[in-house]
């Protein structure tokens, strides 16, 4: 028992000591230099993986009853879509229980092109006996170009005014603290870490896309970015705003590390219990959900680990650091 707690006591110890002389914003341009190379990375991966859904692209997806030969229908298909005018199709299947889902998401130059498209999948269920009839068919969609075109707009303007409304709000609730901190900064580290939450999730995704030919961009990897977004602001907007309670708590001449130091640690506890019981709950979505479910589940669950991680060691270091390149700090 002496041994034992004697160990206890030694690793409290290596602890306080850890607490006290190790500087998380002093080491600043390594946690940004790992930023940077995994924002990189993972948008190669995403970009070189990625694979729009025919809500962007316009396009058709049909379900019908039965399944298939993957590698052999998918061949036949494309060849009798050719003979009908239709050269050069990706064509993706997705077989379900007892059901199979054809996805044809190549760009098309109009509507009535499209619908010509879904008249010839179709017919050439039929002739080729793959279906018994057109009842057999579960479920038929059929979006056009100007669709999807509008999709892609309203989902990057969408994107693009939640990255502006979040930098504004920063700069209004930092504005006490101007003296010590430009507003300007925070909001620029708000942009700068947003990026980082969503990129290595972005990467992660592409992982599966690769993977996975079915898995493709849709509105529901949009939601999921969004959420992300959201998600990973509250917990910078936790530790910047206990900058600025320490800060002001503070007298003149502060000494920005250890403010700095200190609002993470005392954050750091709030900031894993939050992060944890909302992974926990993504990760039973992951495990029992499909389709859906799981691709959402798993990109927001990623985002959180990367959103926890950037907001204690990018967020506060990305700060410090433009803070020291405006004015002398210690």
């Amino acid at each position: 028992m002496e041994g034992k707690n004697y160990s206890l006591e030694r690793f409290y110890f290596i602890f306080l000591m850890m607490r006290k002389y190790f500087s998380i914003v002093k080491r600043a341009y390594l946690w940004i230099l790992i930023a940077i190379t995994a924002t990189v990375v993972s948008w190669v991966v995403f970009i070189f993986s990625a694979q729009f859904s025919e809500e962007f692209t316009g396009g058709i997806s049909v379900v019908f009853n039965g399944k298939v030969k993957d590698a052999e229908f998918k061949e036949q298909l494309a060849q009798g879509l050719a003979e009908k005018g239709f050269p050069n199709l990706k064509v993706h299947l997705d077989n379900n229980v007892g059901q199979t889902k054809i996805k044809i998401n190549n760009r098309l130059k109009d509507n009535e092109e499209v619908n010509k498209l879904s008249l010839a999948i179709s017919n050439y269920l039929v002739e080729s006996q793959t279906i018994s009839s057109e009842s057999d068919i579960v479920e038929q969609v059929v979006i056009g170009p100007s669709v999807g075109k509008y999709m892609t707009n309203t989902a990057s303007r969408a994107l693009g005014l939640w990255l502006l409304a979040m930098m504004i709000y920063m700069i209004f609730s930092f504005w006490t603290i101007r003296k010590n901190i430009a507003p300007g900064i925070l909001a620029t580290v708000v942009l700068f870490t947003s990026v980082l939450s969503i990129s290595i999730p972005a990467g992660a995704y592409g992982i599966w896309m690769a993977l996975d030919p079915t898995t493709q961009i849709d509105t529901v990897f949009i939601i999921a970015i969004l959420t992300i977004i959201g998600y990973g602001i509250n917990d910078v907007i936790i530790i910047f705003d206990r900058i600025r309670e320490n800060m002001i708590r503070s007298n003149e001449k502060i000494a920005y590390a250890n403010v700095f130091d200190e609002s993470i640690r005392q954050t750091f506890k709030r900031s894993l219990g939050t992060s944890v019981s909302t992974l926990l709950v993504l990760i039973a979505m992951f495990v029992f959900g499909t389709g859906v479910i799981q691709r959402f589940s798993f990109t927001v669950g990623v985002g959180v680990v990367v959103s926890f991680l950037s907001s204690i060691f990018v967020a506060a270091s990305t700060a410090y650091l433009l803070i020291n390149l405006t004015k002398k700090v210690r």
